[in-house]
């Protein structure tokens, strides 16, 4: 009974964590949780939404069409083989929102976040052919070290340090769920963890 509950729980988070919504709650952060909160409301909500509808529903969709169309086995995407179509998706979403930041003159580390996540979702999909690494792990660990960008640079509002620490705890939570759910090794997922965290640092220092 324990186990069904625990493996429910491990189950849910994995849901509301799914790599395909995590650029929206990291622009959630972004736009509610730093400087940027004083922009429009009207513009913050039109980049949230652009984002949404870019990195989750348009994968959504591609996994619901090429299910139909018998290309990929099953919506859950559990065959590593059946990955690399939606990586592609994704890496492509991604591109186009860091593109649109960019034209509409958002800070640069906004706009190098997305092209950060482009890269780990590229990254993830040529591991993929060979191994099967962790894409809840790496969109994670993305965030994870986002949010330690803007606490420790000062770009969030004062006294939101905690943004960092919730993310942490986030990130040990969905590791886990994958682990008890089955889902990966602990290699797979602490290799995840590091594309996410590499991939953000890396584009992060470079930003303006």
């Amino acid at each position: 009974m324990l186990e069904k509950i625990i493996k429910t729980i491990a189950g849910i988070i994995s849901i509301i964590t799914s790599p395909l919504i995590m650029p929206t709650y990291g622009m959630a952060i972004s736009l509610w949780g730093t400087y940027l909160v004083f922009a429009p409301a009207a513009t913050r909500w039109q980049v949230l939404l652009l984002t949404f509808a870019a990195t989750t529903m348009l994968p959504v969709i591609v996994i619901f069409v090429l299910s139909k169309a018998g290309i990929i086995k099953h919506p859950s995407l559990n065959d590593r083989n059946d990955r690399p179509y939606v990586y592609a998706a994704a890496a492509m979403a991604y591109l186009g929102v860091s593109f649109y930041l960019g034209k509409i003159n958002s800070p640069q580390w906004l706009s190098m976040f997305m092209l950060a996540a482009a890269f780990t979702a590229v990254v993830t999909m040529i591991v993929n052919f060979r191994w099967k690494i962790s894409g809840h792990a790496t969109s994670v660990g993305g965030l994870t070290a986002y949010t330690f960008f803007l606490c420790f640079r000062n770009i969030t509002l004062h006294n939101n340090e905690w943004l960092f620490v919730a993310a942490v705890l986030i990130a040990g939570a969905v590791m886990t769920s994958r682990l008890i759910l089955e889902r990966h090794t602990l290699g797979q997922v602490v290799a995840g963890f590091f594309n996410g965290v590499f991939w953000v640092s890396v584009l992060e220092l470079l930003a303006k």
